[in-house]
């Protein structure tokens, strides 16, 4: 099982969109995880496998076991769909 945060600064409300953009797209490629909303500072310290979130945010995320991906337009299902793609492949899941 994949466990994977959405992220943005506060923790609610625009990760809250990219995790139901998200879960369209893992459930698409038949993953199975464990998805939730978190803000950066928290991310730092999670025990994550992916980290979704926003170019600026990801400069300040210190999570060395996560693998970071910046998700430009969190609304943009074509977008996300492919990062998750792409980071799930990645992984070898």
């Amino acid at each position: 099982m994949l466990k994977i945060f959405a992220v943005c600064g506060m923790g609610l409300g625009t990760s809250v969109i990219l995790k139901s953009r998200l879960k369209e797209a893992l459930n698409a490629q038949g993953v199975d995880y464990m998805l939730d909303v978190t803000d950066a500072s928290a991310a730092s310290g999670q025990d994550a496998d992916i980290i979704f979130t926003s170019d600026e945010l990801a400069q300040k995320i210190r999570n060395k076991k996560a693998k970071i991906v910046v998700i430009n337009n969190f609304t943009s299902r074509p977008e996300i769909k492919e990062k998750v793609e792409v980071a799930v492949a990645e992984l070898g899941r």
